[in-house]
């Protein structure tokens, strides 16, 4: 996957990182800087990765626009980023993350802003530019986590309540989503979110 992702999206920056802990904060309304993968705790609300082993993992933060079409100056949707084992095998698992920083439950789930659906939509648009574009294969099974890292309560059980559910879119788009602010990584072939 590595070498595809260089080949096909060249100027992406793919860190790698054996850290037991992984810390995912989107700092774009923050300061600016965009998805910024951490080894220690930083200080906005994050996506935390347990890395029980540690193994190697592959981070790929997208920046705007970081996924072009052929129509200049056309980009498609696109979640906040990637990671993978750094093995690289067949089977290994490969987890997207989507975040939104709404301050409180009712901001995240406000209907005229939709965050749910958007987020989903977010996932299921940068799963399929990978797959048109060969950097996955058609038929892999994925994982996602779609994340509010300002809410400490739960918010799983209200996420999909919209127009697909998690059955829907692991049977209809190979894609197994889950709505945490965190997950463990437990080897190259297994990952629990």
């Amino acid at each position: 996957m590595r070498d595809n992702i260089e080949e096909i999206l060249p100027e992406h920056n793919l860190q790698l990182t054996n850290s037991p802990n992984i810390y995912i904060v989107d700092y774009k309304n923050i300061n600016g800087e965009g998805i910024v993968m951490h080894e220690t705790k930083p200080d906005p609300k994050y996506v935390l990765l347990e890395n029980l082993t540690p193994i190697g993992i592959y981070f790929d933060g997208f920046e705007d626009n970081a996924l072009p079409l052929e129509e200049p100056g056309v980009c498609n949707s696109q979640c906040e980023c990637v990671l993978f084992p750094e093995e690289c095998n067949q089977n290994d698992w490969i987890l997207f993350i989507e975040m939104k920083y709404a301050n409180d439950r009712e901001a995240a789930f406000r209907e005229n802003r939709d965050y749910p659906n958007c987020m989903i939509n977010q996932i299921l648009e940068t799963v399929k530019y990978f797959r048109d574009k060969k950097i996955i294969p058609e038929e892999k099974r994925v994982n996602a986590i779609v994340s509010f890292p300002n809410l400490i309560e739960e918010f799983s059980s209200t996420f999909f309540t919209g127009r697909m559910s998690m059955d829907d879119i692991l049977y209809d788009h190979k894609i197994l989503i889950r709505a945490t602010n965190s997950g463990t990584i437990k080897s190259p072939k297994r990952i629990y979110i």
